[in-house]
């Protein structure tokens, strides 16, 4: 089980967008049931990451994070779409 943590400025707000899009990306690929996600703040990030697997964000990384990250801009603007997608493909294959 993959535990994956998106993070936003607030935790709501496009934290909220990117996860249904990572959701929908996973599921259609045949990872249903194995991750989950945990939405918070950008703040909060680098205390959960200690405890995942991956960060995506729609911010900067975080200094302290323990894990890897991924930004989850190209969710909301398109740009760069396809790349992100396949960079969290390869990391659920792993």
């Amino acid at each position: 089980m993959k535990n994956i943590i998106l993070a936003c400025g607030s935790g709501v707000a496009t934290s909220t967008v990117v996860a249904n899009k990572v959701k929908d990306l996973l599921d259609s690929n045949g990872f249903s049931g194995q991750y989950n996600i945990t939405q918070c703040s950008i703040a909060e990030a680098v205390g959960k990451s200690e405890n995942a697997d991956l960060l995506i964000a729609t911010t900067v990384a975080p200094d302290g994070i323990k894990c890897p990250y991924i930004s989850g801009v190209p969710f909301l603007i398109g740009v760069g779409k396809e790349a992100v997608e396949q960079q969290v493909l390869d990391f659920m294959k792993k």
